[in-house]
């Protein structure tokens, strides 16, 4: 049994290591659907990061090389000169991404998808670019992700299952498994979610009071693309609840869906434990 829970321990370690330089939303993963894959080029260790800080003018041209589960249909392009299909997304920082949908995208079916997981790496058109800087190659090291296949068919799933304060959190909701009348058949513009953080047992901070959770497009759910009914919110916990003080640690959220003109007054919260480790 310790054996068995080491080897957890390490792979948990590995994978929140490596969701630092490249990871995927949503996660758990459909091989059918549309995903996007953030690469954070602060957290690798290439000549990519030191480039784009010492010349700013090239930060939006970054692509992304990837050649698992396969090569991209599309094709990489040259190293000189990438595939402009393949220009990733300049989110903020050296944040980057990319969004498609996986069966299509690398033309493989959804098992190799899951068992290969995506390998890529990110570099400037040219990857050779900037040779007197000193810094190699326009280009991070190579990263691979690992894909959690989408098994939840709750009415909440939640994701990671095992996730700090600081990590991305998102929350699925799917309207189609709604019990509560007067929330059913929910359209697109009336899905909010009322989302408490909790610090200590008595120590509750709503992200809003529950008046204002339909004036808040922060709590505004969003459809999940291809998915009637389902809809879904991500957010980082510890930026997301500005309202908790300073220095305190948020030990669980608490949630249940409301729409405009409708609260339950006996709501039923679900709740989400996050994992207090240092």
């Amino acid at each position: 049994m310790k054996k068995v829970l080491f080897a957890l321990s390490a792979f948990i370690s590995t994978f929140a290591a490596q969701a630092q330089q490249a990871y995927v939303l949503p996660s758990p993963t459909a091989a059918n659907e549309p995903i996007t894959l953030y690469i954070d080029v602060a957290q690798t260790n290439g000549g990519l990061k030191s480039i784009l800080t010492a010349h700013p003018e090239v930060i939006e041209q970054v692509y992304i090389w990837t050649w698992m589960p396969a090569g991209p249909l599309v094709g990489n392009g040259e190293w000189g000169d990438s595939n402009e299909a393949l220009l990733l997304t300049h989110v903020s920082g050296l944040l980057y991404s990319i969004t498609f949908t996986p069966t299509e995208f690398y033309g493989v079916d959804g098992p190799t998808f899951f068992t290969r997981g995506i390998s890529c790496l990110a570099k400037l058109d040219n990857g050779n670019d900037f040779p007197d800087d000193g810094f190699g190659e326009a280009k991070t090291e190579d990263l691979h992700v690992d894909i959690v296949p989408k098994l939840c068919d709750d009415i909440f799933c939640t994701f990671p299952e095992i996730a700090k304060q600081d990590d991305f959190f998102s929350i699925t909701y799917d309207n189609n498994q709604e019990t509560d009348v007067n929330l059913q058949n929910l359209g697109s513009d009336e899905v909010y979610i009322y989302l408490l953080a909790k610090t200590g047992p008595f120590n509750n901070f709503p992200y809003v009071p529950i008046a204002d959770v339909t004036n808040t497009p922060q709590l505004k759910m969003k459809p999940v693309a291809g998915k009637p009914g389902q809809f879904r919110i991500t957010f980082v916990t510890n930026d997301f609840f500005t309202s908790v003080p300073a220095g305190s640690t948020i030990s669980q959220i608490r949630y249940y869906i409301v729409k405009p003109g409708y609260t339950p007054s006996l709501p039923v919260f679900q709740a989400y434990v996050f994992q207090d480790c240092e």
